[in-house]
């Protein structure tokens, strides 16, 4: 009878560990500073030069966008768009958290980069899926319990920076409840 209870605690062990990885809750080394968001939502972002910027470095030249990056935590670039023109720097950009392919990306740990005519900006983004269909109670209570540290990191004053925000929300997992009430007056 103890077997039954070590192999069941073991089980239930085994799937909270699954579905915690499933919902990008365990992510080995992580940055020092990122902004978390769920699959769910896509990210607007924009590149930021403050006033002090301009006046710190004494720079009379306005920067432009000439592109952006999405790097996975390996490096490797997940997408990437550069302008055939100069976009100015208050542009906002999307990202629908689709790869080059079109394909939805991982839960993890991506940098978007900016790439400018004054140097490359980085924000550090961390994914994670609570969306997941809940194979069990366990695997629902760890994912709804997924961490979202991060939050909005430090910007030094005077340094240009990437403002990130959610853009959208889409439904989870493609499903959408809608309710109706008709009242009629007589």
């Amino acid at each position: 009878m103890r077997r039954v209870g070590w192999l069941l605690v073991l089980a239930v062990l085994s799937l909270g560990v699954a579905a915690s990885a499933d919902c990008g809750c365990s992510q080995g080394v992580e940055p020092d500073c990122y902004v978390t968001f769920e699959t769910n939502e896509h990210i607007s972002f924009s590149a930021v030069f403050p006033l002090d910027y301009f006046t710190l470095h004494a720079i009379t030249e306005t920067p432009f966008v000439l592109g952006w990056t999405i790097l996975a935590a390996d490096g490797t670039v997940v997408r990437s768009v550069a302008f055939p023109d100069v976009v100015g720097w208050g542009t906002t950009f999307l990202w629908d958290l689709d790869d080059a392919a079109g394909q939805a990306v991982a839960p993890g740990f991506y940098q978007i980069l900016v790439s400018t005519t004054a140097g490359a900006l980085a924000a550090d983004v961390r994914i994670v899926s609570c969306c997941t269909p809940c194979t069990s109670c366990w695997s629902c209570c760890v994912c709804s319990a997924c961490p979202t540290a991060g939050g909005r990191c430090p910007t030094p004053c005077g340094e240009p920076y990437i403002a990130l925000d959610v853009y959208e929300t889409t439904h989870c997992c493609g499903l959408t409840f809608q309710f109706w009430i008709d009242i009629d007056n007589p």
